[in-house]
């Protein structure tokens, strides 16, 4: 009877060992797969944002290089000659100048000034083959007034810009163009006594500005754009692209009805799960970001998507998951030695009372009790009670840590600016963007003048107080594609890549030292703090790559002794390392 006891008091505490350490498995995997989903749809949307600047900086862009081409003199002396057509000499500098233009943009395919006269016969037309520029005249020329973008761009004011609808383009006389994914850029041409001759017209290839866009979005994650009715402009899937122009659409709202929403006007940004698009039998999460036009257009808005098959995004889930059974195995069998262990203590007592009641059935005299068997158990029962609280509040305390950690692992708690952590891995991502872009990337590292001074005179507080002014300040000087980071103490690091504007012809080192002069000139203005007039200044040294360094540790070292020899100066300047050697 009594090893009949012990073997099911063992397999009682067994089993309810296992299926604590089971459910705790589970609840584990549970809040850590959803912990990582919300993660991930977290990330995804953020990137999706950032895509969709991208985009509007591109379109922006766009607008900006024809609303300068359309102030060029050439253009305003064909304008106001008495037959446009006529001003030979102005088109072929017009033509030169266009040419160049499409030269540097890899995207523009096409760049035409189109008189409204004549049937909007094309007056100057550069398009851009495989290998060359050609400049297209004579006969080749043609009439173009019958196409929308023409006589809705002819109803512009001046400076106005037109979007065309993104569409395959259809017009025969683009030489390398036919049937490719475009947008249409315009603007209106009027001479100088307000009269409209004509427009200044960009086509974009679609396919070559997505790939700009898409540089630093993972392989693993694919790029979805729709029109403002969910066809889809982009997919991993090239039949289902522009396929309303094919003779087939293909919606988004077919794929994900809960994107109606968005088209519907109720959300401008989603976030969902969905099929995956590459493998159907999979699961995948879609983020998508509504972006509207600014300018005059056929379609008010576009919409652009990132999507991420969930095998991906919770292959940590599985792995922790993993883990946790293999624990739960040990401690489950920890638990069985443990059961057998605690049956054989709970049956001892036991069984000294059977022997005792036994003794008193024949007769015998009945011994004295030394049992405790209140005692015992009630021990064990605390000792249980014990253990479950410390193993609560380590696990609180592992939790409390891992937030604290998560929170300051990237981030500085006074001012909220990117850490040392953050900020080098920001330098070595634009370093590896700057190699295989063969860019340039500007390290910036500035500190305050007479910092100690208003610690000494206002207090820490307020001095805490001004740095926090400090980086709004700075954070207020450079693009949101910029970084700003507290170094430690009253330095501050600045990241500067300024991709588009290099593309554009500037260089980093002027682009630099303009943001550095906009930085110190923004600290010189006066603080008020705590009722206090305060003045300080900054001295800011700059290193550039790959002329200062070609790797990390270099780049700030040497802006470091910039900043010195800055500092040497007489403070309150900016020196380049290059001008210090």
């Amino acid at each position: 009877m009594n090893s009949r006891l012990v073997i099911k008091l063992t397999i009682w505490i067994a089993l309810l060992s296992l299926l604590s350490a089971g459910i705790n498995v589970y609840v584990t995997y549970s809040q850590g797969r959803a912990l990582l989903l919300q993660s991930s749809q977290d990330k995804l949307a953020t990137a999706t944002r950032v895509l969709a600047n991208r985009y509007a900086f591109f379109i922006e862009d766009i607008g900006k290089d024809l609303l300068f081409i359309a102030h060029l003199p050439a253009v305003s002396e064909i304008a106001n000659h008495p037959n446009p057509a006529d001003a030979l000499t102005q088109r072929a500098r017009l033509s030169s100048a266009l040419s160049e233009l499409l030269n540097s943009h890899k995207e523009y395919n096409q760049v035409r000034f189109i008189g409204a006269a004549n049937h909007g016969l094309e007056l100057v037309r550069i398009d851009k083959t495989e290998n060359s520029i050609s400049v297209v005249d004579g006969l080749a020329l043609q009439e173009k007034a019958h196409f929308s973008y023409i006589y809705n761009t002819l109803k512009l004011k001046p400076g106005e810009i037109f979007i065309s609808a993104p569409k395959l383009n259809k017009e025969r006389g683009l030489l390398d163009g036919y049937g490719k994914p475009s947008i249409i850029l315009a603007t209106p041409i009027y001479t100088n006594t307000n009269t409209i001759v004509g427009a200044m017209v960009i086509n974009v290839d679609m396919e070559t500005m997505f790939s700009l866009i898409e540089t630093d979005v993972p392989d693993n994650i694919d790029v979805i754009a729709t029109n403002s009715l969910g066809d889809y402009l982009l997919h991993p899937n090239a039949e289902k692209t522009f396929g309303f122009d094919k003779g087939t659409r293909f919606t988004i709202q077919q794929d994900l009805p809960v994107a109606q929403r968005i088209f519907a006007g109720e959300l401008t940004q989603l976030v969902a799960e969905m099929q995956d698009l590459r493998a159907p039998e999979k699961q995948a999460v879609i983020s998508l970001s509504k972006l509207p036009f600014e300018w005059a257009a056929d379609e008010n808005y576009i919409v652009l998507g990132l999507v991420s098959n969930l095998d991906t995004v919770l292959q940590e889930s599985r792995q922790l998951g993993i883990t946790a059974l293999k624990s739960a195995l040990v401690f489950g069998l920890l638990f069985v030695l443990l059961s057998l262990f605690l049956a054989w203590k709970i049956s001892t007592p036991l069984r000294q009372m059977a022997t005792i009641f036994a003794r008193f059935k024949q007769g015998d005299p009945v011994p004295e009790i030394h049992l405790q068997r209140n005692d015992e158990l009630g021990l064990l029962a605390r000792n249980f009670s014990l253990m479950a609280k410390k193993l609560n509040a380590q696990l609180m305390e592992l939790n409390s840590q891992r937030q604290y950690l998560h929170k300051v692992a990237h981030h500085d708690p006074l001012t909220n600016l990117p850490n040392r952590i953050l900020l080098e891995d920001r330098i070595e991502q634009a370093l590896i963007s700057a190699r295989r872009d063969k860019m340039e990337v500007a390290i910036m590292l500035m500190d305050l003048d007479g910092f100690k001074p208003v610690n000494d005179k206002f207090g820490h507080d307020t001095g805490d107080l001004l740095l926090q002014e400090c980086a709004t300040r700075m954070l207020g000087c450079v693009r949101e594609t910029d970084t700003v980071a507290r170094y430690g103490g009253d330095e501050f690091m600045i990241i500067i890549s300024a991709r588009d504007l290099q593309m554009r012809g500037m260089s980093t080192r002027h682009i630099s030292r303009q943001v550095a002069d906009k930085i110190r000139n923004s600290l010189n203005q006066v603080f008020f703090i705590n009722d206090n007039q305060i003045h300080v200044s900054c001295s800011i040294g700059i290193a550039l790559y790959p002329q200062d360094g070609d790797d990390k540790l270099s780049l700030i070292k040497h802006a470091d002794s910039a900043m010195y020899t800055a500092k040497s100066l007489g403070k309150n300047c900016v020196k380049h390392y290059s001008d210090i050697e």
